[in-house]
């Protein structure tokens, strides 16, 4: 791999591997904190339903299914008027 390449990879994985020891380090605070009952679990589902909408949102899931299918949708519209012309 050439060198451009190599230290945008490297940087976005220390980054990720950042990332998930402080999510591990905020799972074991709450759970240290709150312990493990309805409020806990009521506190973790509130901040996956949020996520999961970015997730299908903002992140492109929508528009990587999406883009596709009206692409192909305009192109058979445009089959179908040529046809009747």
């Amino acid at each position: 791999m050439s060198n451009k390449l190599l230290r945008p990879l490297a940087v976005i994985g220390n980054l990720t591997f950042i990332s998930r020891i402080l999510g591990y380090i905020r799972d074991v605070l709450i759970a240290t904190i709150f312990g493990a009952g309805i409020s806990t679990d009521a506190f973790f589902i509130a901040f996956k339903i949020p996520n999961f909408f970015r997730r299908i949102f903002a992140e492109g899931a929508m528009s990587q299914a999406f883009i596709p299918v009206l692409a192909e949708s305009r192109r058979n519209d445009e089959k179908s008027t040529a046809d009747l012309h």
